[in-house]
């Protein structure tokens, strides 16, 4: 099963735009972090933390991509937000508190929605090939 997903998701990945690439990566993110608040409900403290290194992570991509040059203030700002990001997830991770989490969901589901919106992404729910990853 395992690989048939595997196989999906790189047909899916090799065949995408640019745009829908970024749409996907927010997606992604986004279903990290809504498995880790139900693992800090649970108290599955490490498997939280696992998912946010996750969202860190896509972050962490969704920054390196970004061409200050060509982009000017908007990829400035986009760096801001995203450092401001990786900033209350850590702060999430510390302290155990999902509000830090929502605000960080909040921040993505837009730049996500803009995205979409830009690339002409329908605005389905997120794939679930993350939550598949993240088990």
């Amino acid at each position: 099963m395992q690989r048939a997903a595997t196989a999906y998701m790189q047909t899916q990945v090799t065949t995408s735009t640019p745009g829908h690439l970024v749409v996907m990566l927010y997606d992604g993110a986004i279903t990290f972090l809504e498995q880790a608040k139900i693992h800090m409900q649970e108290k599955n403290f490490a498997q939280k933390g696992v998912l946010i290194s996750q969202a860190l992570d896509i972050i962490a991509e969704l920054d390196g991509s970004l061409n200050t040059e060509r982009g000017g203030e908007i990829a400035r700002t986009l760096h801001t937000l995203y450092m401001y990001c990786n900033a209350r997830l850590l702060q999430a991770n510390l302290k155990m508190t999902q509000e830090p989490i929502d605000e960080v969901v909040t921040i993505l589901s837009a730049f996500r929605s803009a995205f979409a919106e830009i690339c002409h992404t329908p605005h389905p729910s997120p794939p679930k090939a993350a939550a598949y990853y993240a088990r």
